[in-house]
């Protein structure tokens, strides 16, 4: 498989069924769970993704102002 799975694929997924049963998991425990862990995920690659923006910008104008201190 070339991509993980959606909440919903996991929620229908024979295999992941039988493991929850097996597990004595219910459905809506099981798809609170994902839910919780598909935000969490969500929140940290927007974090990550903030945070490497913020580098870069700094990188960019850390960059300029050698830039323009060459050019004086």
């Amino acid at each position: 498989m070339d991509r993980d799975l959606t909440v919903s694929e996991v929620l229908v997924d024979p295999l992941i069924a039988q493991l929850r049963k097996a597990d004595l998991i219910g459905n809506a425990a099981f798809a609170q769970l994902m839910e919780s862990a598909a935000r969490i995920h969500a929140r940290r690659s927007i974090d990550t993704l903030g945070e490497e923006r913020v580098s870069a910008f700094y990188c960019a104008i850390e960059a300029a102002n050698r830039a323009e201190s060459c050019v004086r």
